[in-house]
């Protein structure tokens, strides 16, 4: 026996599958190959949950001043990372994006060089002694 004869493709769920599960959806808009958009996806519908909750409770109009703003994109969390030691890697991104004909380019999301966050405290809060000037 060859196991194309017994090992297919299941295009639709046999009776005895499907009548056990109930509320059983599938996304076509995921991919199981891409975690990151499924691990969005869950926190949406964790936050969907939240909204929906709320909207229930005429009580506050369906607002709750405490949730944070819901954005469909984050900073960089949709799209590929590259993190480079200087300026050398532009040129880099550069000729890797014209050699596999990548679309859309490569935007700048951080400072192009490293500095201290302005809340970073400068002085020292130790007093200066003798032979250690300041």
């Amino acid at each position: 026996m060859r196991a194309r004869e017994f090992v297919a493709e299941q295009k639709t769920l046999a009776p005895e599958q499907e009548s056990p599960m109930q509320h059983t959806y599938v996304i076509p808009g995921l991919s199981a190959s891409d975690p990151y958009n499924n691990y969005r996806f869950m926190v949406a519908i964790a936050r969907a949950r939240a909204d929906y909750a709320s909207a229930l409770n005429p009580q506050n109009n369906g607002i709750d001043p405490f949730k944070p703003e819901w954005s469909s994109e984050t900073a960089f969390g949709e799209h590929g990372v590259i993190a480079g030691m200087n300026a050398g890697i532009k040129p880099v991104i550069d000729r890797a994006l014209k050699m596999t004909n990548t679309p859309g380019g490569k935007k700048l999301v951080t400072s192009e060089k490293s500095q201290e966050p302005s809340t970073t405290n400068a002085t020292s809060p130790i007093k200066s002694f003798r032979g250690y000037p300041r």
